[in-house]
């Protein structure tokens, strides 16, 4: 049988299926949501998979699981999983094992040397699934059941309103991870202790508990920061660690298979030191929240300065998402415009910042100083030329910037946004120099004497202003006033800070 018969073969045996249960999609139908209508024209042979988990759910006695079952339909052409390798400009994969490394300075220089050899290498997006069009009626059905079963199982469950059941216990995924069944292999992985739930114990004892058994089995390694692909659940208690990511939405899963509200909250890129964030948030039974540590989390996660936003993670459209206004084509920043989240920065110390752009671009954004380079952080749409991020982190130094082909493009001067959420232009004014101090390159790495290092000046690019070889206490110079500044020595690890200079001449890093 040749693959062209094949295919007839399968399309007509997809129509088949069809059939039985057309009349159900038409936008017409009552109780048969328009949005939900979309995804099922949309899905395309995969169709007949999510009529099977509409007709599941047809009858009367069912209504409750139906509406839930649409809330996640109505959402499905918009949630994917993506994979990804590691590529040069001729196409060839890299792969780099965390597993091998001792820590990320170690892989860091892996990486580094094989760039020198082979160019620069990029994450490739090799493909996307689309949750329309590959997942099964049964796989959608498992976790539907096995979500209400925890509903109305647990005590501290019965609790939450069924909006929140939808929103928070229900989604299958957390984020762009490889869809699992995970609920029941939870349950018995982290089963609680005889005559727990006897005594009714509130949602945050649960949480708690279960928390602390998650923390003895995965911990964080920072040599997984290079791997983009979440683990899959086999993969990540084999291994016993990941990075922030693969063991939060690791972590949000288990608590949702015990009829917890938990979501994944992140910042993309710290503000004052490199990398991003992630942690699990519950949401509890009365509205209030918990957040979840773990051993190697960041400290003092809020001290001013730290976070410039902060975003959660959702199933669910949010007008707050990029994701939710934009073309799918249209090319934007990484963790911006890829998926839906909710921006939760109120939380914080903020402030609404008005910038007046060098042009007119689609949409703006702010980017931090992280990990060597500037990294977008922020996004709003402009108005002729001017432009309103609403929620900023204070005492942050920020950069404008537009998005081109996958480029910054500067949009203006950074600035600082003080305490008082007042901007403060950072433009080098060489006609007036200075007295400086220089003791470190970051608020932890003092000036190492005999050592050689260069100053950078910010001017529409880092530029080279000197070299000098540090003193026994650190060197003292003239510097242009008004400047951002940065200091490297030959062994750049990235984990300089930029810098700006007090009226005394001292450094005040960012």
């Amino acid at each position: 049988m040749n693959k062209s018969f094949k295919k007839i073969i399968f399309f007509f045996f997809a129509v088949a299926l069809v059939i039985p249960g057309w009349q159900c999609l038409k936008p017409n139908r009552p109780g048969i949501p328009p949005s939900v209508v979309q995804v099922l024209d949309q899905a395309g042979l995969n169709k007949p998979e999510l009529m099977k988990a509409i007709i599941r759910y047809e009858g009367n006695k069912d209504s409750l699981k139906r509406k839930a079952l649409f809330c996640l339909l109505a959402q499905m052409n918009k949630n994917y999983t993506v994979y990804y390798s590691v590529q040069d400009s001729l196409g060839n994969h890299y792969h780099f094992n965390p597993e091998n490394y001792t820590n990320y300075l170690s892989l860091k220089h892996a990486w580094d040397s094989t760039e020198q050899v082979h160019g620069n290498l990029i994450y490739h997006a090799d493909s996307f699934h689309v949750d329309a069009q590959t997942l099964s009626g049964n796989y959608l059905i498992n976790n539907l059941d096995q979500a209400f079963l925890a509903y109305h199982t647990f005590p501290w469950s019965k609790a939450y309103h069924f909006q929140t059941f939808c929103r928070w216990i229900l989604p299958y995924r957390v984020a762009n991870e490889q869809p699992e069944t995970f609920r029941q292999h939870f349950l018995k992985e982290y089963a609680l202790p005889p005559g727990f739930i006897a005594q009714k114990p509130p949602a945050l004892d649960v949480a708690l508990y279960l928390n602390k058994k998650i923390n003895q089995k995965i911990d964080y390694k920072d040599t997984y920061n290079k791997k983009l692909n979440v683990q899959t659940i086999s993969q990540l208690e084999k291994s016993g660690f990941g990075n922030f990511y693969d063991i939060n939405i690791y972590k949000v899963k288990v608590l949702r298979s015990f009829g917890l509200a938990a979501a994944m909250d992140y910042s993309p890129f710290l503000a004052d030191t490199n990398f991003g964030y992630a942690y699990t948030t519950v949401i509890l039974p009365d509205s209030n929240e918990l957040i979840l540590t773990y051993k190697h989390g960041v400290k003092k996660l809020h001290k001013p300065g730290r976070l410039a936003k902060l975003y959660r993670r959702t199933f669910f459209c949010d007008s707050s998402s990029l994701y939710t206004i934009k073309k799918i084509q249209t090319s934007t920043p990484p963790f911006l415009g890829d998926f839906y989240y909710k921006d939760i920065t109120s939380r914080l110390k903020s402030a609404n910042v008005w910038l007046r752009l060098n042009g007119n671009p689609k949409y703006a954004y702010l980017c931090v100083f992280n990990d060597g380079n500037w990294h977008p952080i922020s996004w709003a749409i402009p108005e002729d030329s001017t432009v309103l991020f609403k929620r900023m982190g204070k005492q942050v130094v920020y950069l404008p910037v537009s998005y081109q082909h996958h480029v910054l493009m500067r949009q203006g001067l950074p600035f600082i946004l003080n305490e008082q959420g007042i901007k403060i232009p950072l433009k080098a004014d060489f006609s007036i120099e200075q007295p400086a101090r220089l003791l470190k390159t970051s608020p932890f790495s003092r000036l190492q004497p005999g050592h050689v290092y260069t100053l950078y000046i910010w001017d529409g690019n880092w530029v080279m202003l000197t070299g000098f070889t540090a003193g026994k206490n650190g060197f003292v110079m003239t510097l242009p006033a008004h400047g951002l500044y940065l200091i490297t020595n030959n062994d750049i690890n990235f984990n300089e800070r930029i810098f700006v200079l007090d009226h005394n001449g001292h450094q005040k890093f960012y």
